[in-house]
């Protein structure tokens, strides 16, 4: 193989192009998250029956639709819960199945089954859920004197709508704060002196609260459109309704009861520094959206808010891409520590500056050719593909240092660049595959992994393997390559030796001198350590 790369090294360069800068570009559009894409698919089917109790939920709900969504291909387990006025049922279907077609098929299954359903229960809500449906970021909402009601609309309506724009985000409905609704409370005494009932008052305020189409009336050359809007348009319009007429005098919702703006029963309260507040979940759309990218929109959104209160306070408490972000600065950090402390060493080694430009290269070069790999397999950056690589760095440069040095020794001998740099090479080819191979295959039992570990240690263990294997060909490839045509036969001695004339070669040499010493001092205690055994076992 290096070989064939010193006799084509325009084949060699052009590939190593290639990598660098495909690979940044794809390193660039990337998808980033927190974990890698796990392949569980889970459909979750939501249906509601305001004011059912459990019991009557499982019954006539739920288990209906476990037994029928059994007949769906690919199910694992279904599991289910039932709540006053609502059932969850989650169905977990067989890894490798396309989860869009699991939904499709749920969704059919659902509506089918809805005749069987009792009256007045609302069609299901069928959502694809997997990893990638935990929120991003969380935005919250306060103000002073604003209250419930008033975040909860403004959340609604005013933020949800500005930031539902950035490319990526989904924006579910606010928690926390009061849902506004108009109520009106009844008094069962004046009902009952009105011979009238809840579902009375109900139905005439619903029958008197329309819009109503009324048609065109053309007159002349003109054709106008008729609107008839006979909706309350105040609560107090509310209570001048009639609810039956006696005689010749009406009763209206106001003999019975009161109509007022209020809100509907709250669920759930959020608080922010003891105040009550509103909050917002932001989720990512997909699983090959960047994490970092919908947050830094979202930040950015924020700051343009228009048509919103002064007093109104914006903050992210939860963001996401703080944990990718210092993954992908540490893995930076590792690198750069590996780079200058491994350069130093062949710098004093082998007192070569060319050398340690060599090695240089086969990090960058092994790592965006492991990136091209896992974004052609449909992969992303997250942190145990970070993880990986950081696991990988120290390996990445051990290969190139055993080339090198191999080639230095065939220096030594005399031989010319081009021929220490193919036979160097050569020689070592299938150690340090050997050597590569070791190492990758430690992460072989990954195979036999399942669930959502399977995922997150394959990722990982694809990021070392594929980057090993990419810096083995670096190493056989692109060092001799190196070698053969920047280091100059007239050079050879001041590249192994360093030139006495300047700093650097003084202290390559003192570092030599200093080393040689050790090695001696080393093999001198070798020689006293078996007389040292035995007179220790005589003594026993």
């Amino acid at each position: 193989m290096s070989g064939f790369s010193i006799r084509n090294p325009f084949l060699i360069i052009v590939v190593c192009l290639m990598i660098a800068i495909v690979g940044t570009v794809t390193l660039a559009r990337m998808p980033v998250d927190l974990f890698p894409p796990i392949n569980i698919p889970v459909v979750v089917v939501a249906t509601f029956y305001s004011g059912m109790p459990p019991q009557q939920i499982e019954t006539n709900i739920t288990s209906p639709f476990e037994r029928f969504f059994t007949l769906a291909s690919g199910v694992d387990h279904i599991e289910s819960r039932s709540l006053s006025g609502v059932s969850l049922i989650k169905i977990y279907f067989q890894s490798g199945t396309s989860a869009d077609a699991d939904v499709s098929a749920i969704s059919n299954l659902a509506m089918a089954d809805l005749r069987r359903l009792p009256p007045g229960t609302l069609p299901p809500v069928v959502l694809k859920f997997d990893a990638s449906s935990l929120p991003v970021c969380l935005i919250t909402l306060k103000g002073n004197g604003l209250n419930e009601t008033e975040l909860h609309d403004i959340g609604q309506y005013n933020i949800r709508n500005q930031i539902a724009s950035v490319p990526g985000a989904s924006v579910p409905q606010p928690f926390g704060g009061r849902y506004r609704q108009i109520m009106v409370y009844v008094d069962p005494l004046k009902l009952q002196a009105h011979q009238l009932s809840s579902m009375d008052v109900v139905r005439q305020i619903n029958e008197s609260n329309l819009i109503l189409p009324a048609g065109d009336v053309k007159i002349g050359p003109f054709d106008y459109n008729l609107y008839s809007n006979s909706q309350a348009p105040t609560p107090g319009s509310i209570n001048q309704m009639p609810l039956k007429t006696v005689g010749e005098s009406s009763v209206l919702v106001g003999d019975v009861g009161q109509a007022v703006d209020a809100q509907a029963i709250q669920t759930n309260i959020v608080r922010v520094d003891g105040q009550a507040s509103v909050y917002l979940p932001i989720l990512k759309q997909g699983g090959d959206t960047n994490t970092i990218a919908v947050v830094d929109g979202i930040k950015e959104a924020l700051r343009h808010m228009v048509d919103i209160p002064k007093q109104l306070i914006t903050r992210v408490v939860f963001d996401q891409s703080i944990f990718v972000k210092t993954a992908i600065e540490t893995l930076l950090h590792e690198g750069a520590i590996g780079l200058v402390l491994t350069g130093l060493m062949i710098l004093l080694f082998l007192g070569s500056m060319r050398a340690t430009v060599a090695v240089f290269l086969s990090i960058p070069l092994s790592v965006l050719a492991a990136f091209l790999a896992i974004s052609a397999g449909g992969g992303t950056v997250n942190t145990m593909v970070l993880g990986g690589l950081a696991l990988a760095f120290s390996r990445l440069i051990d290969n190139s240092v055993i080339v090198l040095e191999n080639i230095f020794s065939h220096l030594e001998r005399g031989e010319s660049p081009e021929v220490a740099a193919e036979n160097g090479g050569r020689e070592v080819a299938l150690a340090v595959l050997a050597a590569t191979l070791t190492t990758a295959i430690v992460f072989f039992p990954v195979v036999f992994l399942y669930g959502v570990s399977r995922f997150l240690f394959t990722a990982l263990a694809l990021a070392v393997v594929l980057s090993l294997f990419a810096s083995y060909f670096v190493a056989m490839t692109v060092v001799p390559l190196f070698c053969a045509k920047f280091i100059r036969k007239q050079q050879a001695g001041e590249e192994i030796h360093g030139s006495p004339g300047n700093s650097m070669g003084r202290v390559i040499a003192k570092f030599d001198q200093q080393f040689a010493g050790l090695l001696l001092k080393y093999d001198s205690s070798l020689a006293v350590a078996p007389s040292l055994i035995s007179n220790l076992q005589g003594c026993s």
